[in-house]
Protein backbone atom coordinates (compact mmCIF):
# COMPACT_ATOMS: atom_id res chain seq x y z
CA UNK A 1 0.00 0.00 0.00
CA UNK A 2 1.47 3.71 -1.06
CA UNK A 3 0.40 6.09 1.40
CA UNK A 4 0.98 9.73 0.93
CA UNK A 5 0.88 12.18 3.71
CA UNK A 6 0.45 15.54 2.89
CA UNK A 7 1.77 18.38 5.43
CA UNK A 8 2.56 21.83 5.55
CA UNK A 9 5.87 21.39 7.45
CA UNK A 10 7.80 18.43 8.67
CA UNK A 11 10.96 17.50 10.44
CA UNK A 12 13.44 18.95 10.99
CA UNK A 13 10.79 22.01 11.62
CA UNK A 14 10.53 21.82 15.10
CA UNK A 15 9.06 25.02 15.47
CA UNK A 16 5.91 23.64 15.35
CA UNK A 17 5.90 21.99 17.93
CA UNK A 18 4.19 18.64 19.17
CA UNK A 19 2.18 17.90 15.56
CA UNK A 20 5.97 17.76 13.66
CA UNK A 21 7.37 15.13 16.46
CA UNK A 22 4.34 13.19 15.91
CA UNK A 23 3.83 13.21 12.37
CA UNK A 24 7.59 11.89 12.26
CA UNK A 25 7.27 8.96 14.58
CA UNK A 26 3.91 7.58 13.05
CA UNK A 27 5.62 7.48 9.17
CA UNK A 28 8.23 5.91 10.52
CA UNK A 29 6.61 3.59 12.69
CA UNK A 30 3.95 2.53 9.70
CA UNK A 31 6.47 2.46 7.32
CA UNK A 32 8.04 -0.36 8.91
CA UNK A 33 4.75 -2.87 9.04
CA UNK A 34 4.82 -4.95 6.12
CA UNK A 35 3.14 -3.95 2.84
CA UNK A 36 3.78 -0.03 3.11
CA UNK A 37 5.23 2.14 1.18
CA UNK A 38 5.22 6.17 3.03
CA UNK A 39 5.73 9.67 0.71
CA UNK A 40 5.60 12.51 3.05
CA UNK A 41 4.94 15.56 0.66
CA UNK A 42 5.84 18.68 2.66
CA UNK A 43 6.78 21.72 2.13
CA UNK A 44 10.60 23.46 3.51
CA UNK A 45 8.99 26.34 5.66
CA UNK A 46 10.30 26.92 8.64
CA UNK A 47 7.58 29.71 10.16
CA UNK A 48 9.71 32.55 9.69
CA UNK A 49 12.90 31.15 7.14
CA UNK A 50 13.40 27.58 5.22
CA UNK A 51 14.86 24.33 6.12
CA UNK A 52 18.60 23.42 4.76
CA UNK A 53 17.05 20.55 2.63
CA UNK A 54 17.08 19.48 -0.53
CA UNK A 55 13.71 20.26 -2.35
CA UNK A 56 11.35 19.54 -4.86
CA UNK A 57 12.47 15.49 -5.06
CA UNK A 58 11.87 12.47 -3.34
CA UNK A 59 14.79 11.67 -1.08
CA UNK A 60 14.84 8.65 1.54
CA UNK A 61 14.39 9.65 5.25
CA UNK A 62 16.38 7.83 7.50
CA UNK A 63 16.01 4.65 5.24
CA UNK A 64 12.50 4.45 6.57
CA UNK A 65 10.49 6.00 4.27
CA UNK A 66 10.22 9.24 1.01
CA UNK A 67 10.15 12.70 1.49
CA UNK A 68 9.51 15.72 -0.97
CA UNK A 69 10.37 18.92 0.28
CA UNK A 70 8.59 21.34 -2.20
CA UNK A 71 10.19 24.88 -2.30
CA UNK A 72 8.21 27.30 -0.20
CA UNK A 73 7.37 30.57 -2.22
CA UNK A 74 6.49 32.56 0.49
CA UNK A 75 7.88 31.52 3.88
CA UNK A 76 4.87 29.88 5.65
CA UNK A 77 2.25 30.88 3.27
CA UNK A 78 1.95 29.39 -0.17
CA UNK A 79 4.42 26.45 -2.05
CA UNK A 80 3.80 27.24 -5.82
CA UNK A 81 5.83 24.39 -6.89
CA UNK A 82 3.20 22.10 -4.39
CA UNK A 83 0.31 23.52 -6.02
CA UNK A 84 1.75 22.45 -9.54
CA UNK A 85 2.94 18.68 -9.05
CA UNK A 86 1.05 17.88 -6.20
CA UNK A 87 -1.15 15.87 -8.16
CA UNK A 88 1.32 13.57 -9.35
CA UNK A 89 2.07 12.38 -5.62
CA UNK A 90 -1.55 11.94 -5.11
CA UNK A 91 -2.12 9.84 -8.43
CA UNK A 92 0.44 7.86 -7.56
CA UNK A 93 -1.10 6.79 -4.10
CA UNK A 94 -3.63 4.03 -2.86
CA UNK A 95 -4.55 6.23 -0.16
CA UNK A 96 -4.03 9.80 0.74
CA UNK A 97 -4.06 11.47 4.50
CA UNK A 98 -4.14 15.15 4.45
CA UNK A 99 -3.13 17.01 7.45
CA UNK A 100 -4.31 20.21 8.81
CA UNK A 101 -7.50 22.35 8.08
CA UNK A 102 -6.40 25.76 7.75
CA UNK A 103 -3.08 25.52 5.19
CA UNK A 104 -3.50 26.42 1.71
CA UNK A 105 -2.11 23.01 0.61
CA UNK A 106 -5.61 21.35 1.84
CA UNK A 107 -7.85 22.46 -0.40
CA UNK A 108 -5.74 21.95 -3.30
CA UNK A 109 -4.69 18.33 -2.20
CA UNK A 110 -8.27 17.55 -1.32
CA UNK A 111 -9.64 18.52 -5.01
CA UNK A 112 -6.77 16.29 -6.45
CA UNK A 113 -7.75 13.25 -4.45
CA UNK A 114 -11.38 13.06 -5.40
CA UNK A 115 -10.77 13.82 -8.91
CA UNK A 116 -8.46 10.68 -8.80
CA UNK A 117 -11.12 8.56 -6.81
CA UNK A 118 -8.10 8.36 -4.17
CA UNK A 119 -9.39 7.60 -0.30
CA UNK A 120 -8.45 10.07 1.71
CA UNK A 121 -7.90 10.80 5.62
CA UNK A 122 -8.08 14.34 6.85
CA UNK A 123 -6.34 15.12 10.50
CA UNK A 124 -7.01 18.75 11.41
CA UNK A 125 -4.89 18.33 14.28
CA UNK A 126 -7.13 20.56 16.83
CA UNK A 127 -7.90 22.75 14.13
CA UNK A 128 -11.71 22.47 14.89
CA UNK A 129 -11.86 22.95 18.68
CA UNK A 130 -14.20 25.70 20.00
CA UNK A 131 -11.14 27.67 21.63
CA UNK A 132 -8.88 27.69 18.52
CA UNK A 133 -12.59 28.74 16.68
CA UNK A 134 -13.39 31.20 18.84
CA UNK A 135 -10.03 32.70 18.82
CA UNK A 136 -9.15 32.32 15.51
CA UNK A 137 -9.80 35.11 12.72
CA UNK A 138 -13.35 35.89 11.07
CA UNK A 139 -12.07 34.26 8.11
CA UNK A 140 -12.12 30.72 9.66
CA UNK A 141 -15.82 29.89 9.14
CA UNK A 142 -15.73 31.26 5.11
CA UNK A 143 -12.61 29.06 4.82
CA UNK A 144 -14.59 26.36 5.97
CA UNK A 145 -17.61 26.92 4.42
CA UNK A 146 -15.83 27.41 0.62
CA UNK A 147 -12.49 25.12 0.75
CA UNK A 148 -13.55 22.25 3.50
CA UNK A 149 -17.48 21.70 3.45
CA UNK A 150 -17.42 20.38 -0.51
CA UNK A 151 -15.10 17.77 0.88
CA UNK A 152 -16.30 16.78 4.42
CA UNK A 153 -18.57 14.15 3.89
CA UNK A 154 -16.23 12.17 1.35
CA UNK A 155 -13.60 12.05 3.36
CA UNK A 156 -12.77 10.64 6.61
CA UNK A 157 -11.63 12.23 9.49
CA UNK A 158 -8.79 11.12 11.89
CA UNK A 159 -9.29 12.77 15.67
CA UNK A 160 -6.92 12.08 17.98
CA UNK A 161 -10.03 11.62 21.03
CA UNK A 162 -13.25 11.71 21.49
CA UNK A 163 -13.51 14.92 22.62
CA UNK A 164 -11.86 15.71 19.01
CA UNK A 165 -14.61 13.85 16.83
CA UNK A 166 -17.56 16.13 18.39
CA UNK A 167 -15.36 18.77 17.51
CA UNK A 168 -15.08 17.85 14.38
CA UNK A 169 -18.96 16.53 14.04
CA UNK A 170 -19.91 19.94 15.69
CA UNK A 171 -18.70 21.63 12.35
CA UNK A 172 -19.52 19.14 10.12
CA UNK A 173 -22.45 17.03 11.98
CA UNK A 174 -22.68 14.35 9.63
CA UNK A 175 -18.94 13.56 9.16
CA UNK A 176 -17.12 9.97 9.56
CA UNK A 177 -14.38 10.32 12.01
CA UNK A 178 -11.83 7.35 12.88
CA UNK A 179 -10.26 8.10 16.56
CA UNK A 180 -6.80 7.18 16.81
CA UNK A 181 -4.45 9.15 19.22
CA UNK A 182 -1.37 10.11 19.49
CA UNK A 183 1.85 8.21 20.95
CA UNK A 184 4.81 8.35 22.57
CA UNK A 185 8.22 6.91 22.21
CA UNK A 186 7.55 5.12 25.56
CA UNK A 187 10.89 3.05 25.84
CA UNK A 188 12.74 6.35 25.60
CA UNK A 189 10.93 8.10 28.74
CA UNK A 190 12.28 4.86 30.80
CA UNK A 191 15.63 5.91 30.96
CA UNK A 192 16.65 8.87 32.88
CA UNK A 193 19.22 10.20 35.27
CA UNK A 194 17.83 10.18 38.69
CA UNK A 195 18.55 13.81 40.70
CA UNK A 196 18.57 14.66 44.13
CA UNK A 197 15.34 17.79 44.38
CA UNK A 198 18.18 19.80 45.41
CA UNK A 199 20.59 18.77 42.32
CA UNK A 200 17.07 19.43 40.25
CA UNK A 201 16.68 22.93 41.72
CA UNK A 202 20.23 23.91 41.08
CA UNK A 203 20.23 22.70 37.46
CA UNK A 204 17.45 24.98 36.30
CA UNK A 205 18.28 28.07 38.88
CA UNK A 206 21.96 28.15 39.47
CA UNK A 207 21.06 28.63 42.56
CA UNK A 208 20.63 26.91 46.39
CA UNK A 209 17.09 26.61 47.55
CA UNK A 210 14.94 25.05 50.78
CA UNK A 211 13.94 21.79 48.64
CA UNK A 212 10.46 20.51 48.62
CA UNK A 213 7.86 19.65 45.79
CA UNK A 214 8.44 19.96 42.47
CA UNK A 215 5.94 21.00 39.65
CA UNK A 216 6.75 21.10 36.49
CA UNK A 217 4.97 22.22 33.04
CA UNK A 218 6.33 22.01 29.90
CA UNK A 219 4.72 23.97 26.24
CA UNK A 220 5.40 27.17 24.30
CA UNK A 221 4.59 29.95 25.95
CA UNK A 222 1.12 30.88 24.34
CA UNK A 223 -2.05 32.06 25.69
CA UNK A 224 -3.62 28.86 25.13
CA UNK A 225 -1.54 26.66 27.67
CA UNK A 226 -3.50 28.38 30.29
CA UNK A 227 -0.24 29.15 32.48
CA UNK A 228 -1.31 32.29 34.19
CA UNK A 229 -3.64 29.80 35.76
CA UNK A 230 -1.11 27.58 36.79
CA UNK A 231 1.04 30.72 38.38
CA UNK A 232 -2.44 31.53 40.43
CA UNK A 233 -2.97 28.45 41.65
CA UNK A 234 0.56 27.54 42.58
CA UNK A 235 0.43 30.16 44.72
CA UNK A 236 -2.12 28.52 46.53
CA UNK A 237 -0.64 25.44 46.82
CA UNK A 238 2.41 27.34 48.67
CA UNK A 239 0.00 27.99 51.56
CA UNK A 240 0.39 24.09 51.96
CA UNK A 241 3.61 23.24 50.38
CA UNK A 242 5.77 26.60 51.19
CA UNK A 243 9.04 25.10 50.11
CA UNK A 244 7.44 23.91 46.48
CA UNK A 245 8.96 25.15 43.59
CA UNK A 246 7.53 25.66 40.43
CA UNK A 247 9.32 25.27 37.31
CA UNK A 248 7.42 25.54 33.16
CA UNK A 249 10.09 25.17 30.00
CA UNK A 250 8.86 26.08 26.75
CA UNK A 251 10.18 28.58 24.03
CA UNK A 252 8.22 31.78 24.68
CA UNK A 253 5.99 32.62 21.95
CA UNK A 254 4.23 36.53 23.09
CA UNK A 255 3.63 35.13 26.79
CA UNK A 256 7.02 34.95 28.37
CA UNK A 257 6.70 38.81 30.10
CA UNK A 258 3.06 38.59 30.94
CA UNK A 259 4.04 35.44 32.73
CA UNK A 260 7.14 37.03 34.27
CA UNK A 261 5.17 39.86 35.42
CA UNK A 262 2.46 38.29 37.22
CA UNK A 263 5.27 35.93 38.75
CA UNK A 264 6.97 39.36 40.16
CA UNK A 265 2.92 40.42 40.99
CA UNK A 266 2.70 37.76 43.46
CA UNK A 267 5.97 37.65 44.90
CA UNK A 268 7.39 34.22 43.66
CA UNK A 269 10.47 35.27 41.53
CA UNK A 270 12.31 32.50 44.15
CA UNK A 271 9.52 29.97 44.27
CA UNK A 272 8.23 29.64 40.06
CA UNK A 273 10.96 29.58 37.42
CA UNK A 274 10.99 30.09 33.07
CA UNK A 275 13.36 27.77 32.08
CA UNK A 276 13.26 27.70 28.40
CA UNK A 277 12.85 25.30 25.93
CA UNK A 278 14.12 21.75 26.79
CA UNK A 279 14.48 19.19 24.83
CA UNK A 280 15.68 15.35 24.58
CA UNK A 281 17.23 13.95 27.35
CA UNK A 282 17.11 16.96 29.29
CA UNK A 283 13.33 16.93 28.89
CA UNK A 284 13.15 13.11 29.92
CA UNK A 285 15.02 14.47 33.24
CA UNK A 286 13.03 17.01 33.58
CA UNK A 287 9.83 14.92 33.62
CA UNK A 288 11.07 12.23 35.34
CA UNK A 289 12.60 14.16 38.72
CA UNK A 290 9.37 15.99 39.04
CA UNK A 291 6.57 15.46 41.86
CA UNK A 292 3.57 16.32 39.36
CA UNK A 293 3.30 17.96 36.23
CA UNK A 294 0.21 20.44 35.75
CA UNK A 295 -0.63 21.83 32.35
CA UNK A 296 -4.29 23.87 32.32
CA UNK A 297 -4.71 23.90 29.10
CA UNK A 298 -7.56 25.73 27.50
CA UNK A 299 -7.63 23.80 24.47
CA UNK A 300 -5.67 20.36 23.13
CA UNK A 301 -6.62 17.83 20.91
CA UNK A 302 -4.60 15.57 22.57
CA UNK A 303 -1.35 16.91 23.89
CA UNK A 304 1.48 15.03 23.77
CA UNK A 305 3.54 16.28 26.94
CA UNK A 306 0.75 15.03 28.95
CA UNK A 307 1.23 11.22 27.41
CA UNK A 308 5.21 12.17 27.75
CA UNK A 309 5.13 13.14 31.56
CA UNK A 310 3.35 9.58 32.18
CA UNK A 311 5.69 7.51 30.25
CA UNK A 312 8.59 9.58 32.62
CA UNK A 313 6.68 8.01 35.25
CA UNK A 314 5.01 11.72 36.76
CA UNK A 315 1.63 11.79 37.61
CA UNK A 316 -0.56 14.73 36.00
CA UNK A 317 -3.45 17.17 36.38
CA UNK A 318 -5.31 17.84 33.04
CA UNK A 319 -8.07 20.79 32.18
CA UNK A 320 -11.08 19.14 31.49
CA UNK A 321 -10.23 21.12 27.75
CA UNK A 322 -8.06 17.86 27.14
CA UNK A 323 -9.05 14.07 26.60
CA UNK A 324 -7.31 13.27 29.59
CA UNK A 325 -9.87 12.42 32.00
CA UNK A 326 -9.01 8.36 31.92
CA UNK A 327 -5.96 9.67 34.27
CA UNK A 328 -8.29 9.67 37.10
CA UNK A 329 -9.78 6.01 36.73
CA UNK A 330 -5.93 4.78 36.31
CA UNK A 331 -5.20 6.62 39.29
CA UNK A 332 -2.33 8.43 37.82
CA UNK A 333 -3.59 11.95 37.75
CA UNK A 334 -6.75 14.46 38.06
CA UNK A 335 -8.94 15.97 34.95
CA UNK A 336 -9.87 18.99 36.07
CA UNK A 337 -11.97 22.24 34.76
CA UNK A 338 -8.90 25.08 34.16
CA UNK A 339 -9.61 27.67 36.92
CA UNK A 340 -7.63 28.28 39.70
CA UNK A 341 -9.79 27.03 42.61
CA UNK A 342 -10.13 23.33 40.92
CA UNK A 343 -6.61 23.39 39.83
CA UNK A 344 -4.78 23.86 42.90
CA UNK A 345 -7.22 21.58 44.73
CA UNK A 346 -5.78 18.54 42.40
CA UNK A 347 -2.67 19.72 42.48
CA UNK A 348 -2.65 19.64 45.91
CA UNK A 349 -4.50 16.11 46.39
CA UNK A 350 -2.04 14.27 44.04
CA UNK A 351 0.93 15.69 45.82
CA UNK A 352 0.03 13.88 48.90
CA UNK A 353 -0.70 10.44 47.25
CA UNK A 354 2.39 8.48 47.66
CA UNK A 355 5.15 8.88 44.80
CA UNK A 356 6.13 5.55 43.62
CA UNK A 357 2.87 4.15 43.37
CA UNK A 358 1.74 7.00 41.03
CA UNK A 359 5.23 6.35 38.96
CA UNK A 360 3.75 2.64 38.51
CA UNK A 361 0.10 3.66 37.35
CA UNK A 362 1.92 6.76 35.44
CA UNK A 363 3.49 4.13 33.28
CA UNK A 364 0.80 1.60 32.92
CA UNK A 365 -1.16 4.06 31.06
CA UNK A 366 1.12 5.65 28.95
CA UNK A 367 2.52 2.14 27.36
CA UNK A 368 -0.79 1.57 25.83
CA UNK A 369 0.31 4.83 23.73
CA UNK A 370 3.33 3.53 22.52
CA UNK A 371 3.88 4.46 18.67
CA UNK A 372 3.97 1.17 17.47
CA UNK A 373 0.71 0.10 18.51
CA UNK A 374 -0.67 3.49 17.15
CA UNK A 375 1.08 2.86 13.58
CA UNK A 376 -1.29 -0.37 13.69
CA UNK A 377 -4.57 1.29 13.87
CA UNK A 378 -3.64 3.37 10.84
CA UNK A 379 -2.49 0.79 9.05
CA UNK A 380 -6.35 -0.98 10.19
CA UNK A 381 -7.92 2.04 8.99
CA UNK A 382 -5.95 2.47 5.72
CA UNK A 383 -6.94 -0.86 4.56
CA UNK A 384 -10.34 -0.64 5.67
CA UNK A 385 -10.41 2.70 3.22
CA UNK A 386 -8.64 1.14 0.58
CA UNK A 387 -10.90 -1.89 0.60
CA UNK A 388 -14.05 0.32 -0.10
Amino acid sequence: MKINLIIPSFYPAIVYGGPIFSTLHTCQEISKLDGTEVRVSTTNTNMTSKLDVETNKWQKFEDDFYVKYYDETKVDKFSLQLYLNIWKDIKSADVVHVQSVFNTPTPISLLFARLFNKPTLLSPRGQLGSWCLDNGNSFKSKWLNWFIKPFAYQVTWHATAQQEKHNIQAVFPNAKVEVISNGTEYEVFQTSSVLTKQEFIEKYTKQKFDTGKIIVSMGRLQKVKGFNILVDSFAEVLEQYPTAKLFIAGKDEGEGEKLQLQIDALDLNNKVFLVGNISGQDKIDFLANADLFVLPSHHENFGNVYVESLAAGTPIVASKQTPWSEVEEADCGKWVNNSVEETAQAMLEMLGKDREQMRINAKMLAKKYDWKNIAIQFKEVFDKMVEK
